[in-house]
């Protein structure tokens, strides 16, 4: 049977902006399956709690990346990464790729179709809120919406990459060490990139979520309420929990209307202790470690009874260590060949020309190329909305018989064409990645700041290295940051 192994990083000690840098060393001797295998970033997050009342709290947290402004894009995991590469003691490099960050993150948004993206949320370190009452429950705390166990935070929630996102090379099934010898696997982590943020607050929550019904009973003790309209007696059933945004842990703060005494309370701190929800009748009823209020008299009440997310006081993201998990075979095949696709990257910033023009040296045997323009406020997404047309020429041939139009059919052609012999199926047309922190679900691919921009094209493969000149015409901010990214198919033999 398959096992798996894990190999801690070179470098100890906590991954900073400053020390980013991870190394594994595989052994020579085992053979591994690399398309299952994957780095694990293991992290926290420290939170400093707003409020000592009702013990401590539990506070929804997500990771998200670094931006000037305050739109958030959704990343894949493997963004996380900046460059990488591979080598091994008989044969050398093996891969080798400068912005896989921007590569990897651009191309999935286009090969993976938006059902796949959500589907795979289950690992995402950064998750999109769902499209029921904005909930977004992240990696790192465990929720419960009913009973009165207490949901925990994660003490180590992995971002968890797979070598196989990273590196075409790690799709094999099969690598003998044995035969290649002692491999190394050198990464740099976009540690700047990633930032922590407390999620599903007040302003997330529709207000007649937020309303609870009057408590007039003589003895009520206001340590529980329940979900009702405002002013009344009456509940708001609930259906189904996916539509309530409590857990147990939570941190709320009451605000209610009372006759004197009691008095009037504000703001209240208080922790949920247990969630209790009647399937039959719909009846939803928070209950507090603490009371908010006062008991009860004859005649007394409470009124108005609503409640909004408490802030944390701080919330920070600690990356505390890194291990590379490996699958080890026990009954290999041998093969003896691995066929795989690598990319050589060239960087350069067309300083806001709106008649852009250059050209490129290119390998010969560079079967497609890829520009992507990581402008924008992120750096990640390949965004320039200001590209109206271009046209690509290789050693003097003109690989369209006119200029493409941004979103034309030949534009489309050429996107469809290049991704089939990339390798890949083109199963998304929506051009954008997502954001995050969207207000709305129907905002969340919506945002025009992360509408992708690629322009790409198949070459012909030649002896010698050959010549690509771009030309782009651009309006407003003209072109700014270019990625140039060439596919390069490559053989590895022991």
């Amino acid at each position: 049977m398959d096992a798996y192994l894990k190999i801690q990083s070179i470098q100890g000690g906590e991954i900073t902006s400053t020390q980013n840098l991870l190394d594994f060393r595989i052994p020579a001797g085992d053979v591994y399956d690399l398309h299952d295998s994957f780095i694990a970033l293991n992290g926290s997050v420290d939170v400093v709690d707003s409020s000592a009342v009702g013990g401590e709290a539990v506070y929804a947290t997500n990771l998200q990346w670094v931006t000037a402004d305050g739109e958030k894009p959704h990343f894949q995991n493997v963004a996380v990464v900046k460059n990488c590469n591979m080598d091994c003691a008989s044969k050398g490099r093996i891969e080798n790729i400068r912005r896989v960050d921007v590569l990897r993150q651009n191309l999935a948004t286009y090969v993976d179709s938006q059902k796949e993206q959500l589907n795979q949320s289950y690992i995402d370190i950064n998750q999109l809120e769902q499209p029921i009452n904005k909930e977004v429950y992240g990696q790192f705390s465990s929720f419960n919406k009913v009973g009165a166990v207490k949901s925990s935070p994660q003490t180590i929630a992995p971002i968890q990459i797979r070598l196989s996102d990273l590196m075409e090379f790690c799709r094999t099934r099969e690598y003998d060490t044995g035969k290649a010898g002692d491999t190394r696997i050198h990464l740099e982590i976009n540690r700047d990139k990633l930032e922590v943020a407390q999620v599903m607050k007040t302003a997330t929550i529709p207000a007649a979520l937020r309303q609870f019904r009057n408590e007039t009973a003589q003895g009520y003790v206001g340590n529980t309420i329940t979900l009702g309209q405002t002013n009344t007696a009456n509940i708001v059933p609930v259906d189904d929990l996916t539509k309530v945004p409590y857990y147990v842990g939570q941190r709320l703060q009451v605000t209610a209307t009372g006759t004197a005494p009691p008095a009037t309370v504000t703001d209240a701190p208080v922790v949920i202790s247990a969630i209790d929800w009647n399937r039959a009748t719909g009846a939803y009823s928070l209950t507090f470690s603490t009371p908010w209020g006062l008991t009860l008299g004859a005649g007394e009440t409470y009124t108005t009874i609503s409640v909004k997310v408490a802030d944390a006081t701080s919330v920070t993201y600690r990356m505390n260590s890194a291990e590379l998990v490996l699958r080890r075979v026990q009954n290999p095949q041998n093969v003896g060949t691995i066929n795989y696709n690598t990319y050589s990257t060239e960087q350069v910033n067309g300083n806001s020309s709106t008649n852009y023009t250059n050209l490129f040296t290119v390998e010969g045997e560079a079967s497609n190329v890829i520009l992507m323009f990581p402008d924008g406020n992120d750096g990640l997404v390949s965004v320039n909305n200001d590209i109206a047309s271009w046209r690509l020429r290789l050693n003097n041939n003109d690989l369209t018989d006119r200029d493409v139009d941004k979103d034309s059919p030949l534009a489309y052609d050429r996107l469809a064409l290049t991704f089939n012999n990339m390798g890949y199926s083109l199963r998304n047309l929506n051009k954008n990645p997502g954001k995050s922190n969207a207000q709305t679900w129907p905002g969340t691919y919506t945002d025009t700041k992360f509408n992708t921009q690629l322009i790409l094209n198949p070459l012909f493969q030649t002896p010698n290295t050959k010549l690509l000149q771009v030309n782009i015409n651009a309006g407003g901010g003209g072109v700014k940051a270019v990625n140039l990214y060439k596919q390069l198919p490559r053989v590895f033999t022991y």
